[in-house]
């Protein structure tokens, strides 16, 4: 079977059912758990998977490298979407989130890969978005969701993936992997978000994506870097202890920064 449509079978069977769960994650947890989910690894590393067995270790490499670079698009995303949604509604602030994906990926399709350097422009990405997201305290809980709605979104999220995934047969292991972090869950999540609970919810979810993005750009820079020479089984459980590692990294500073008090204006030295 061709490369392309093993991937495009994958992302259809993988998104509705992740959407799902994640919706309902929402409904129970709060947006910014749902957030932190999104930025699992279930398709950028089922997608690294196929690639490694189809197009061979080093290539599937070089899409790791690319998905990590695409993390900065990812921010750019999140970043567009967020400022746009404190003045319009959805469909513009799609509109120029999409935008904002789109130009940073052809952008950085043209940037070297250097697994160290891009992990650090990653990391400075993710920091300069976490800290410049509009300011929201995690949303009341949410009105019941009709039971319409989570069928629609992963109806949505399934022909997200179709419209995205079309033609898309003869890209290189960099684009691929720059394209793998797509976001078909986040732009499914917030639309429907937007359109019914306004923007506040949606600033939490993004910034817990962008905490959750940490990890994933761990599983990505381990991946690149150990799965051409010592093969798909290592450099997988390597990302996964990364991605783990780095998780209960950034809850432990988050927790940390909570519990620190905040002084009051009118308190002295």
């Amino acid at each position: 079977m061709d490369v392309s449509l093993d991937l495009l079978l994958l992302k259809v069977s993988i998104a509705p059912v992740f959407i799902a769960i994640i919706s309902l994650i929402a409904r129970r947890y709060g947006h910014r758990a749902a957030g932190w989910l999104v930025a699992l690894l279930i398709n950028t590393g089922s997608i690294l998977v196929i690639l490694a067995f189809t197009e061979g270790t080093a290539f599937a490499a070089t899409a790791a490298a690319g998905a990590l670079l695409g993390i900065i698009s990812l921010c750019a995303f999140a970043f567009g979407y967020a400022r746009s949604a404190l003045r319009y509604r959805w469909p513009v602030c799609l509109g120029i989130a999409t935008a904002g994906f789109v130009v940073c990926t052809l952008l950085l399709s043209k940037v070297p890969e250097l697994v160290p350097v891009d992990l650090a422009g990653v990391a400075l990405a993710l920091v300069l978005v976490v800290a410049i997201l509009p300011k929201s305290d995690e949303a009341a809980a949410a009105p019941p969701i009709p039971r319409w709605e989570i069928p629609m979104r992963m109806l949505t999220a399934a022909l997200l993936v179709l419209t995205i995934t079309t033609g898309a047969g003869r890209l290189g292991p960099q684009l691929s992997g720059l394209l793998s972090p797509i976001p078909v869950f986040t732009i499914t999540l917030v639309i429907f978000t937007h359109s019914r609970q306004g923007p506040a919810p949606v600033f939490v979810f993004l910034k817990g994506l962008q905490y959750g993005l940490f990890s994933f750009a761990a599983f990505c820079a381990t991946v690149a870097v150990l799965l051409a020479p010592y093969g798909l089984a290592i450099s997988m459980a390597a990302g996964l202890a990364a991605f783990v590692g780095v998780y209960v990294v950034v809850r432990v500073v988050l927790d940390a920064v909570r519990l620190v008090p905040t002084k009051n204006p009118g308190q002295s030295g």
